[in-house]
């Protein structure tokens, strides 16, 4: 018990007392008077001492207070459509428990992103010339405030093995799916590909044979706002695995119906080259809206708020997932400042709104789609043999497993059945709370979440689900953002000109219709900042907390950081054969969570 009137940062206190030593976890600001019960986890019902089942009731009724949701938006509200967060109109009126490192802040509302994406863009501008050749994108983003330690190879950005090679495992690795048949508005017909596929083979026949893959867009921007006067194409691709085992772009439809915007490598070289620079745009509002700020960050939010609200700091849930969870709050805060609305620095340079697109997005989501090997099988892209090179699916589906392993030990410890489960009130209050209050507050549409936890399983599934989320697969689409979209032609955000007919492109074309340098600069300086790793972060396998105080929890988070230490292993023997390495999801480079 702390009673005083000095803010304190305290982490713990150890209590010696007969040559014992008992632990009290805390790592919070103490700002008046505070209770807390030893280190051990315990679940709610089975605590015998009245002292202590009052002690935790009164902490949720405290926090429950302390962490508010913010008021339910209405039509026309930022808010509205998406999932819901924290109260707090920036990031310093959020409680500094949320903050990254947990020290009283002295930023301005939204100076994490907006500081660092105004300073770049100035020194952007500083260096800006006119673009009058695709290499004068190069001058944009050379300097040295700029630099990487480790830079993608994009020698060969403008061939089909890149394109193909950034779509498998660039920043974008679920975009595509197994084509087993094509939609009834793809006009791709065995004609327009049979001289590439090879002698004696079908677009029929290499579907059947599972080697035609399918990025598909023609619905996802249907209806979707763009800004101004740009364009995002609702474009179809077919990819191919060819005998080298090389992931290949094939065809590409830009206009869905229309054979006039339909491309293939057998086209003139500029229009190949602009159909692609169509399709990456597409990729990349994607990956910004959705595979990004959506499915890791906003999606992530709700359940790190009701964490907060609903479970005590002796909950075993709440000591797995405070790591993985508490950081969201405020970089999201800030994104909704700074990135969000179509009047800041994102939308002078990226086609489409990203309120319109998150929530047509939303409408559908579900917490299933976050579960990467579920989606990886029926996505069709789990086959090895049939498709080879997929670094991002082999180390996901890698991390994956060793998450699970950790996660199962650590429950299972202390729910020894279905029934501890089910019996768990303070669990119960979170999953409701997520699921009725976070996801589903709107329309009633809990996104697959379940009020009511029945199992282990399930709740081994739904943690590994939110730890894996904000670690590896924040980390697989964040930071390779910056060297992914430094060169503008490689990857687009925007286009200033619809989509081209057969025969239409050329040198100029494609000039006008990529950004110029100020669309071009703005979006390289919020990538930039984007990118960036905190000096202080927390990387996978690494306890700077000690919640847990049971020996055999430690014994657990050792043999955590032994697997995670034998996959880097793993993934740098890999990457020394490779001409060019996936090192995206090392675990020496995965944060614990969505910090930035």
């Amino acid at each position: 018990m702390w009673s005083g009137e000095d803010e304190w940062m305290c982490n713990m206190v150890q209590v010696e007392y007969d040559k014992e030593t008992a632990e009290f976890p805390i790592y919070d600001w103490i700002t008046s008077t505070i209770d807390v019960t030893r280190g051990e986890a315990q679940l709610p019902q089975n605590i015998t001492n009245p002292n202590v089942r009052k002690l935790r009731i009164d902490e949720i009724r405290e926090n429950v207070d302390k962490f508010k949701w913010v008021p339910k938006p209405t039509d026309g509200d930022s808010g509205w459509g998406f999932p819901r967060y924290v109260k707090g109109a920036n990031s310093l009126q959020l409680t500094r428990i949320f903050q990254q490192d947990q020290v009283k802040s002295t930023q301005s509302e939204g100076a994490v992103l907006s500081g660092v994406a105004e300073s770049t863009f100035d020194t952007i501008k500083s260096i800006m010339s006119p673009i009058e050749e695709l290499k004068d994108y190069h001058s944009l983003y050379k300097h040295e405030s700029m630099t990487r330690n480790d830079p993608m190879n994009l020698d060969d950005w403008f061939s089909d093995q890149s394109t193909g090679r950034q779509t498998l495992n660039g920043i974008v690795p679920l975009s595509f799916k197994r084509c087993t048949s094509l939609p009834a508005n793809c006009d791709i017909i065995n004609s327009d590909v049979n001289k590439i596929l090879g002698a004696d083979k079908t677009l029929d026949g290499e579907m059947e044979a599972g080697k035609i893959y399918i990025s598909d867009f023609s619905e996802v921007f249907n209806g979707v706002e763009r800004m101004e006067q740009l364009y995002c194409a609702q474009c179809i691709a077919l990819f191919c695995v060819n005998d080298k085992g090389e992931f290949l772009p094939l065809a590409i439809q830009l206009v869905p119906g229309s054979r006039d915007h339909l491309f293939t490598p057998n086209d003139s070289e500029e229009d190949w080259l602009l159909a692609k620079m169509y399709l990456r745009c597409a990729q990349s509002n994607m990956h910004q809206w959705i595979y990004n700020y959506l499915e890791t960050h906003a999606c992530m939010e709700p359940f790190g708020v009701a964490l907060f609200r609903c479970l005590p700091r002796a909950h075993p849930i709440y000591k797995l997932l405070r790591p993985h969870l508490r950081t969201v709050s405020c970089i999201n805060n800030d994104a909704k400042l700074a990135l969000l609305p179509s009047k800041a620095l994102p939308g002078k340079g990226i086609s489409t709104k990203a309120l319109s697109l998150t929530r047509k997005h939303y409408k559908t989501f579900s917490i299933e789609s976050l579960n990467i090997p579920k989606m990886i099988k029926q996505f069709g892209t789990d086959d090895a043999t049939l498709l080879p090179n997929h670094y991002y699916r082999d180390d996901a589906l890698d991390h994956w497993e060793i998450m699970e392993k950790y996660a199962s030990a650590c429950i299972r410890h202390y729910y020894k059945c279905d029934e501890d489960v089910v019996n768990d009130y303070e669990l119960k209050l979170w999953a409701k709370d997520v699921a009725k209050e976070g996801l589903g507050w709107q329309d009633h549409d809990t996104k697959g979440m379940s009020e009511n936890l029945t199992s282990v399983d399930q709740l081994i599934e739904i943690c590994v689900i939110l730890i894996f989320t904000s670690s590896v697969q924040h980390a697989a689409v964040n930071f390779g953002q910056f060297e992914t979209y430094k060169f503008v032609p490689n990857a687009p955000l925007a286009m200033r000109l619809p989509p081209h007919k057969k025969g239409e492109a050329n040198k100029q074309r494609i000039l006008d219709s990529l950004p110029d340098s100020l669309m071009a600069g703005s979006a390289i300086s919020v990538v930039f900042a984007l990118s960036e790793y905190s000096p202080n972060e927390v990387y996978l396998g690494h306890f700077p907390e000690r919640r847990f105080t049971e020996k055999i929890i430690l014994d657990i988070q050792q043999n955590y950081m032994k697997d995670l230490q034998a996959l880097e292993a793993k993934i740098k023997a890999r990457n020394e054969k490779l001409e060019h390495p996936y090192t995206f999801l090392l675990p020496s480079r995965v944060p614990n969570s969505v910090a930035i």
